[in-house]
């Protein structure tokens, strides 16, 4: 690749951290206004760095790729999750898997629990699936998370209403649980499912 001005570094840097903090690539517009420059200016600059290799572009607003971006990452399989009965916390497993770059939105720590039981059956998660997790440790409603309670481990759907959380399962043979705030930990927010055909 050839050697990039000091503009065009600055350029090139800006959407590299753009494209790791949200998960996509900064319009031509936001790229002129962080650097105080027009829009024309700025798809020059973009033009330039495709020129010299750094970036590809295809049609659409945010249709700017690193050239050097890397499809998937390998995240590390941290144990086995319960979807039905919680488990004990973590039982390790010596694993890592790969996961598509797509699934993982910004910056964070990232990590894969194997599926156990059928309580999430209803949102297509099933045993043996793996669930791949932000390590977060608030949740917003609606959400699927990885929960502790009385160092078990479940997979279930997070909602808090009237100063309670339940964990709620997604299999009508499985119950609603429901405990006060102070006896949950959320762990995790589910982001994305791989599944293995054997």
């Amino acid at each position: 690749m050839r050697e990039l001005t000091e503009r065009q570094r600055r350029i090139y840097e800006f959407i590299k951290e753009y494209i790791t903090i949200k998960g996509y690539a900064p319009s031509i517009r936001d790229v002129a206004r962080h650097f105080k420059m027009t829009p024309r200016g700025a798809q020059q600059h973009i033009i330039a760095l495709e020129k010299k290799g750094y970036i590809k572009r295809s049609k659409g607003a945010r249709a700017i790729t690193l050239a050097d971006r890397k499809e998937s990452i390998v995240v590390p399989v941290k144990g086995k999750i319960a979807a039905g009965q919680a488990i004990e916390m973590f039982e390790e497993v010596d694993e890592e898997i790969e996961v598509p770059i797509e699934m993982l939105r910004g910056y964070g720590e990232y990590f894969a629990l194997k599926v156990q039981g059928d309580s999430m059956t209803n949102a297509h998660i099933i045993d043996g699936d793996y669930v791949i997790l932000k390590k977060q440790y608030t949740a917003e409603n609606n959400s699927i998370v990885a929960a502790v309670i009385d160092d078990k481990i479940t997979l279930k759907r997070f909602i808090l209403k009237d100063n309670l959380v339940e964990l709620v399962p997604e299999n009508e043979s499985y119950p609603i649980m429901r405990y006060e705030p102070k006896k949950v930990r959320i762990i995790g927010k589910m982001v994305g499912l791989i599944r293995i055909i054997r």
